[in-house]
């Protein structure tokens, strides 16, 4: 068994311990750079009028058109395409044949930060030709735009004796998912609600249930589960045996494994090895992308070209013990800093140049430093690629220590104060070609350090949502990016009334602003926010729609 595997009877243990329902206990990593899917192709064709496609999602690149689920011909003439627009609305469509179809949310779905739940269900049988198709997010209806509806009893592509594929587009190579996938069903022959896949919880979260009804001929369950090989991971759990092949998915140890335990359910017991507890994971985040850094691999992988950082998504909580690890690969050029900051901070520079942020450096210009607020102090051993850097931050203390490789450099810094924090890591010099690997504990740790929690929403405690602060404009569409530890509802900026998916996205996590209005984002101003009305803590939110 490879590090971090699943003993599935363990793992039934300890979600009944945990007093939970139905838990989910792995995610599949797609990085669209690796050309990763999943295929198969039907022996028969099942019910093609009539079917339901359900799973969890958790988006990592916006700028694409990721494709969750889909089929084409031989000839690629023909097929259907369940996938997101790069606008950020849910689109199914079929090309070819005499009555295609074509519908799509007038939401959009533009959330990196958490999990979304999808289901999509054609039935061209039903009379009413706008209900033929329908679409749920989180357990809710979403309303859709029609550009052509299927026509009564029109036998689709979908589910014939063609090639089927999750995370790209049939046997193109485009369009790859850049992205996590948890916990799929096909229903083959029934056109289902979400509450066969999920239910509310006590606190009105969307939660996945098991789904106790029958699959049909082509029907399929894909939990993932099973990683002791990367076969494996295509295993259908479905009495009906359709399983998939698995194409450019890893599940070796280290980096490169796309088995996680990034979840949409909070359980488990936190030991501080990693690759343990289940829950929405830490990431480089990429709505606060530093000049022309790049992500990858689920948005673990930080490629940074200038002098400036990325940071993670999810914050501390303001006390307790939290560790991290960040590894270099590929050719070090320039000077690698790796450390935390302030989630407050606005500032994008390497780690250290303010007081909000501190950072411990590898080699060159600042060799065997740490930088707290623009001031190099020596420290440490030196460090390139193919080290691991772990971050051992006690927030009770006010206290970080860095390892290097399992060995402490001992303390760095003492008194910090201003928590909570994030991950941040950057180079110091302009001209660098350095890729940061962050682990969070979505996979096990290197060196883990005991009294220590992964940065995991199971793991935070908080359910306090910053309702007031400010940012500082830029001027384009892509805007400031808020962290607020939860969900907005209503907000207004400098007294003004924001409307989410078009000034602002609400995020589980915060907002982003969205517009180039001056009345909202103008380079170089300070806009003061208000929180008027707060949904759910990050700790249980859901991907936002806007």
């Amino acid at each position: 068994m490879i590090p971090g595997s699943a003993n599935s009877l363990l793992l039934a243990s300890a979600a009944g311990a945990a007093g939970g329902g139905y838990q989910i206990e792995r995610s599949l990593r797609f990085n669209s750079a690796d050309s990763a899917y999943l295929s198969r192709t039907p022996a028969s064709a099942g019910n093609r009028k009539t079917w339901t496609w359900a799973g969890w999602v958790k988006r990592c690149s916006l700028a694409t058109r990721p494709v969750l689920f889909s089929n084409i011909d031989a000839s690629n003439n023909n097929g259907f395409v369940l996938n997101f627009l790069a606008t950020g609305e849910l689109q199914a469509y079929e090309f070819g044949g005499s009555t295609p179809f074509n519908v799509y949310t007038t939401s959009v779905y533009r959330d990196p930060s958490a999990w979304y739940h999808v289901v999509f269900v054609l039935d061209t049988t039903d009379a009413v030709a706008f209900s033929r198709t329908r679409m749920y997010v989180n357990g809710v209806q979403s309303t859709l735009t029609t550009a052509v509806s299927p026509s009564l009893n029109y036998d689709g592509f979908c589910n014939n004796t063609q090639l089927h594929a999750i995370g790209r587009q049939g046997n193109y190579s485009a369009n790859y998912l850049n992205g996590y996938l948890a916990d799929i069903h096909f229903i083959d022959g029934q056109a289902l609600t979400p509450g066969s896949f999920g239910e509310l919880d006590g606190n009105g979260i969307w939660q996945p249930k098991a789904y106790s009804g029958s699959y049909g001929t082509n029907g399929f369950h894909l939990p993932f589960s099973d990683n002791s090989t990367a076969a494996a991971l295509g295993t259908d759990a479905s009495p009906q045996g359709n399983t998939w092949a698995v194409n450019n998915i890893s599940v070796a140890a280290g980096a490169n494994n796309d088995s996680l335990v990034d979840s949409p359910t909070n359980y488990g017991t936190n030991t501080g090895i990693g690759g343990e507890i289940r829950g929405n994971y830490c990431t480089w985040n990429p709505l606060r992308l530093a000049g022309s850094s790049t992500l990858s691999d689920g948005n673990l992988n930080s490629n940074n070209l200038t002098s400036l950082a990325n940071e993670g998504n999810i914050a501390t909580e303001n006390s307790g013990k939290w560790y991290w690890e960040v590894s270099l690969s590929g050719t070090v050029l320039g000077t690698p800093g790796i450390g935390f900051k302030l989630v407050s901070s606005d500032n994008k520079d390497y780690p250290g140049y303010v007081a909000a942020s501190w950072g411990y450096y590898g080699n060159a210009l600042k060799r065997n430093n740490i930088v707290g607020g623009g001031s190099a102090i020596a420290y440490g051993a030196a460090y390139s690629s193919g080290d691991i850097i772990g971050v051992a931050l006690d927030l009770g203390a006010g206290s970080v220590v860095f390892y290097k490789n399992g060995v402490s450099q001992g303390t760095a810094f003492t008194g910090i104060t201003g928590s909570p924090c994030v991950p941040y890591a950057g180079p110091l010099s302009t001209g660098s070609n350095i890729t940061f690997v962050l682990n969070t504990g979505q996979r096990p740790f290197a060196y883990p350090v005991s009294g220590f929690k992964a940065l995991c929403t199971a793991n935070l405690l908080s359910t306090t949502i910053i309702t007031s602060g400010s940012y500082t404009g830029n001027g384009v569409a892509d805007g400031p990016f808020v962290y607020l530890n939860g969900v907005p509802t209503a907000m207004t900026v400098n007294g003004n009334a924001v409307t989410f998916g078009i000034d602002a996205d609400k995020l589980s996590n915060g907002f982003r602003i969205r517009t180039t209005s001056t009345t909202f984002n103008q380079s170089a101003s300070t806009y003061n926010y208000s929180i008027t009305s707060t949904g759910d803590p990050f700790k249980t939110a859901r991907a936002q729609a806007n």
